[in-house]
């Protein structure tokens, strides 16, 4: 499969960035998205080639700028292009990947997935959120200055809820991390 490209051609460039967020990042967030979004796309008959593409693809910039970096989004396209080209997708899935998997991936504003493979990737991003230390590590490392921790508590409760009620696209992926996500609103409540 060539997604399998692409994990070799992401995991070098997280693993050549100087910053200690990318390593991170790799070891902790995206393998977790891929594998779930292996397990998502095989019991739901979605292109794996696509969907786990997404998944490796979906922060690419973070291999190369801060996260907050206005270049960030665009780094991610033309960075997961050139990934993508190299692993032999035509320029038809290319777009799929970027337009259909990773775009909307955040399910933010209203911008949904609208293809079967987009809502595997999202849904695997948010599981791998709740289902591991990304909160405690991924959200506190990236407050943006001069924010307070009340500010903080509000945003990454933000974030919890829309992974849980607007990211996860299937009832039984949703029940099955239902209580983690309980545990964690939680923890990270203000009072």
């Amino acid at each position: 499969m060539k997604h399998q490209k692409v994990a070799q051609l992401v995991q070098e460039a997280y693993l050549s960035s100087k910053d200690g967020f990318a390593r991170w990042m790799w070891d902790n967030h995206l393998q977790v998205v891929a594998k779930e979004a292996t397990t998502l796309a095989e019991e739901h008959a979605a292109n794996a080639d696509l969907a786990v593409a997404g998944a490796w693809l979906h922060d690419f910039g973070d291999a190369y700028v801060h996260r907050h970096s206005p270049e960030h989004e665009q780094i991610t396209t033309t960075e997961s292009t050139r990934v993508l080209t190299t692993a032999g997708y035509s320029d038809v899935e290319i777009q799929n990947v970027l337009e259909d998997v990773i775009a909307p991936h955040s399910c933010r504003g209203g911008q949904l997935p609208k293809t079967l493979e987009g809502k595997v990737m999202a849904t695997a991003d948010a599981i791998a959120h709740l289902s591991t230390d990304f909160y405690l590590q991924f959200s506190w490392m990236h407050l943006p200055e001069g924010r307070t921790y009340a500010e903080y508590i509000a945003w990454v409760n933000e974030k919890l809820d829309r992974d849980f009620n607007n990211k996860i696209f299937f009832e039984d992926s949703q029940q099955t991390i239902k209580g983690r996500y309980e545990a964690l609103k939680e923890v990270l409540k203000l009072t």
